[in-house]
């Protein structure tokens, strides 16, 4: 009967989606205008941006009353909540706002323009390289620049290719964080290229330095933690300079930028099909530029990180529950400390302390962080049920081992060990659900994972219909998939089905 109920829950769980994305795909477009022409249109609205953008107080000069402001790790997930109404305004650059009202008729910008800044490459305060970064910048023709920006802000997208790294690289490799979800400046193309007009800006100033480039696609929050921690040797994508961001790193400035407000366009006369947005939908979701294969990338790596951390997680569980079990003072008291730490910290800050801090210079991938992380929260969690399950046996039957001549390690492995096992299993497959659940989070610490593939998806098609219910249902078939391993372990591993003579083979009896 579990079968069943799960699938119409899933059943459920498409229904309201699709109920709730339905406004979005019947948007209409034609006699578009914005919902807002001016700052004091704003007063007492929502307005919104992207976490780790410090403007607040720019804003405020500008729209003298603000209900609240909210913060979004990426710009599909604010565009999207502008269209929902959600919130009133989004915070943006020319170049992301020109983009996605190009793309979405349901959206405007503001007439009105908050301020006018740069755009900027980040380097660690103090860097000596900065100054031979600005000199290659500086010798590079205006012209070039322009007809850069306009291949990357504009409609043709045949154009949009990054140059091959073919010079020498004399002077070595650095590495590059930047943000791999603001299309035009930094995003994931096909494939799992950084592209964007960022991107080629690097390579251009590499190739005049004759230095390769490594790049490292994050969310915009991780870009300068990556720099400031030495992890990075420059961080890009979108970055606009502001003054508490120069208290933070130095800056080679690149291109002017502006800060505008993107808002909802107010209804027009145009009707839209539903059933021509869903087939649009679908197809830019998943077949343009053959992106199901990014779903099958982030699939795999999902199972990767899942399964290594289950088995790593495990053994370090067993392995420590043990050494315990010996009762050393000093072993069971660092084991309770590690415990409690490891325990009481969310797992997307234990990533990001390891990530940033413990592997902050190391050449230690996101996926291998990953696999460290939640093989120490996985372990935590296998030790405390162990020593639960072990608990449940009752004392007699260990005493009752000890009589027939078992040794402690035979009375613990043939007698105690499998009657904890149905104890310990149900816990188990709870926390195989919550691990793979748990695993959403590794794209703060640039692994792109099947979350983060949805992410980038949304941040190329400004559909959130399909790609979070893809989400919603490959985590389903994942977590079935494993949940299905481990049910068929725990029926060879029933102790019921172990006969006499099993038991008691090496025990000398009397008949």
């Amino acid at each position: 009967m579990k079968k069943p109920v799960m699938i119409f829950r899933l059943f459920l769980l498409i229904c309201a989606a699709a109920l709730f994305s339905a406004p979005d795909l019947m948007a209409e477009t034609n006699g578009r205008q914005p919902e807002f022409r001016t700052f004091d249109e704003l007063n007492g609205k929502r307005i919104s941006m992207l976490t780790g953008a410090p403007f607040e107080k720019m804003i405020l000069g500008k729209v003298k009353e603000v209900e609240s402001f909210s913060y979004f790790n990426n710009m599909p997930d604010m565009l999207l909540a502008i269209k929902a109404g959600k919130t009133d305004a989004g915070l943006s650059n020319n170049a992301i706002a020109s983009l996605s009202v190009n793309r979405n008729p349901e959206l405007m910008i503001l007439p009105e323009n908050l301020q006018n800044s740069m755009f900027g490459i980040a380097f660690a305060k103090g860097d000596p390289q900065l100054a031979d970064w600005q000199s290659a910048y500086d010798r590079i023709p205006e012209e070039t620049k322009q007809a850069m920006w306009e291949k990357w802000t504009g409609a043709d997208e045949s154009l949009k290719k990054m140059p091959p790294q073919d010079w020498p690289g004399k002077n070595g490799t650095i590495r590059a964080a930047v943000c791999d979800t603001l299309e035009p400046l930094s995003y994931t193309g096909e494939g799992g290229e950084i592209l964007g007009f960022d991107a080629e800006m690097i390579l251009l100033l590499a190739r005049e330095l004759d230095v390769h480039v490594e790049f490292e696609g994050m969310e915009l929050s991780g870009v300068l933690a990556s720099v400031q921690s030495g992890r990075a040797q420059i961080g890009a994508g979108s970055i606009i300079v502001s003054p508490e961001r120069r208290e933070a790193v130095d800056f080679l400035e690149y291109w002017p930028a502006a800060f505008v407000l993107v808002v909802r366009a107010s209804q027009g006369d145009g009707s839209g099909g539903f059933v021509s947005a869903v087939i649009s939908s679908f197809e830019k979701t998943f077949l343009r530029e053959n992106r199901w294969k990014m779903f099958l990338e982030g699939i795999g790596k999902t199972l990767l990180i899942t399964v290594l951390s289950i088995l790593f997680g495990t053994a370090l569980g067993f392995s420590v529950y043990l050494v315990c079990r010996a009762g050393n003072p000093a072993a069971n008291a660092a084991t309770r400390f590690v415990v409690w730490l490891i325990q009481g910290m969310p797992g997307v800050v234990l990533l990001m302390i390891l990530y940033h801090v413990v592997f902050g210079k190391a050449a230690v991938s996101g996926t291998t962080v990953s696999v460290i992380g939640f093989s120490l929260i996985f372990g935590c969690a296998v030790y405390g049920m162990i020593h639960s399950g072990v608990a449940a046996v009752d004392a007699g039957q260990t005493e009752a081992a000890y009589a027939l001549g078992y040794s402690d390690r035979r009375t613990f492995f043939r007698v105690i060990w499998p009657q904890a096992l149905p104890h310990i299993i149900p816990f188990y497959k709870g926390e195989i659900t919550a691990l793979i659940k748990m695993t959403a989070v590794v794209g703060y610490i640039a692994v792109q994972d099947l979350t983060r593939t949805g992410d980038l998806i949304r941040s190329r098609t400004y559909e959130a219909f399909f790609p979070l219910i893809a989400v919603a249902v490959l985590y389903y078939v994942l977590a079935a998939v494993l949940i299905f391993v481990v049910n068929r372990l725990e029926f060879l591993a029933d102790p019921r089905r172990r006969s006499p003579e099993k038991i008691l083979k090496g025990v000398k009896t009397h008949d």
